[in-house]
């Protein structure tokens, strides 16, 4: 399942973000990461991971955790939300 997670941060909690991310592997994590952005304009990343399970999904947010705010959202792509609608509308 995709899952976008919108990571907000303290200012001066940057530089530990950025050491903890050069050295983190996701690999271990379970997920896949898809893609990562930073906000330019404020304190927050977002990225898109794919993961099986709830376990693997707790494993990509707890190493942030101690350091800001983490949303998870469930996301899907639209064409593939697009037909579920128009399936379950039938």
């Amino acid at each position: 399942m995709l899952f976008m997670a919108i990571f907000q941060y303290d200012p001066s909690d940057r530089d530990e973000l950025i050491r903890q991310r050069i050295e983190l592997d996701t690999r271990k994590l379970g997920v896949n990461i898809i893609g990562e952005w930073l906000d330019l304009s404020g304190q927050r990343v977002f990225c898109l991971f794919e993961a099986e399970n709830e376990t693997h999904l707790t494993a990509a947010v707890f190493p942030w955790s101690n350091m800001g705010v983490v949303d998870i959202i469930p996301v899907m792509e639209m064409d593939k939300a697009l037909k579920l609608y128009k399936k379950l509308a039938k």
